[in-house]
């Protein structure tokens, strides 16, 4: 192997091992937003965007479902 092979593969593992290590570290809102993707969750920090969306929508009627 080269040694541009193995600094490639050593970064991408690096980066799957942070990815690995953040969602352990975040895995009670993770799973949290995976199971209440219906939007009836009232935490915070994932419905502060409903405000906003419904706001968007009532001045673009045609964009609302019927």
């Amino acid at each position: 192997m080269s040694t541009i092979t193995i600094v490639v593969v050593g970064i991408w593992n690096a980066l799957l091992l942070a990815a690995l290590v953040a969602a352990i570290g975040w895995r009670k809102q993770v799973l949290q937003w995976v199971t209440e993707l219906d939007g009836q969750s009232q935490n915070p920090w994932e419905s502060n965007g409903d405000d906003r969306w419904a706001a968007f929508l009532a001045g673009h009627p045609e964009l609302m479902d019927r």
